[in-house]
């Protein structure tokens, strides 16, 4: 009988979580990977550069729309170096810091109506990359994000969020024709990162 009340107590939360769509402030923290850009890209450097791995930090707000769709707003920075890629063989000269700055929007859908909440997202916005040396100037390049990961409630406003997903930034080259008639755009200096982040969640 104490166990069953016991069982009983602790879905309460779960009850609780199920029972209503709450607004979601998570801050978090991370680990982005390296990844490399050709030279075609709007860097202004010649050769292949790589962004090196390294922690990020920001902070996401999740707007119901109902218990299963939350519009998502997410602010995120990382602060890394710029390295000319040479090959495996080489060594990466490093070229200088770099701030890569996230400023998206998207749609969150999740599912499970107990502690436990698996979810799928996907952004898309402004990614502003603002170059710590000389001859470069912060310039702003649209980004966009797909990703998963789970909620775990401990009660009904505290949670934890872990969260993996992929960012991709579009570094294009301006150039003109053979005529001169138009700027036109190459679009293969891609930038694409994996990322995997936890987050402390506070609803209301």
């Amino acid at each position: 009988m104490r166990r069953a009340l016991l069982a009983v107590l602790l879905l309460v939360p779960a009850t609780a979580v199920a029972q209503s769509a709450r607004v979601e402030l998570t801050p978090f923290a991370g680990y982005r990977s390296d990844a490399s850009v050709d030279s075609s890209s709007d860097l202004g450097f010649s050769q292949r550069v790589r962004f090196d791995g390294s922690g990020v930090y920001g902070v996401a707000l999740d707007i119901p729309l109902s218990y299963n769709w939350q519009i998502e707003v997410l602010a995120e920075r990382q602060k890394t170096s710029l390295r000319a890629d040479v090959g495996l063989l080489s060594p990466a000269h490093k070229l200088g810091d770099i701030t890569l700055d996230f400023y998206q929007a998207g749609f969150l859908y999740q599912w499970g109506r107990g502690q436990v909440n698996p979810y799928i997202v996907a952004t898309g916005g402004v990614a502003r990359l603002q170059p710590d040396f000389p001859d470069l100037v912060a310039k702003d390049y649209f980004a966009g994000s797909l990703g998963g990961g789970v909620k775990v409630f401990f009660s009904r406003n505290v949670g934890i969020r872990l969260d993996a997903r992929g960012y991709w930034t579009n570094l294009q080259t301006h150039y003109s024709d053979r005529h001169h008639h138009d700027d036109r755009y190459d679009s293969s200096g891609d930038l694409v990162q994996g990322e995997g982040s936890a987050g402390l969640i506070i609803a209301f």
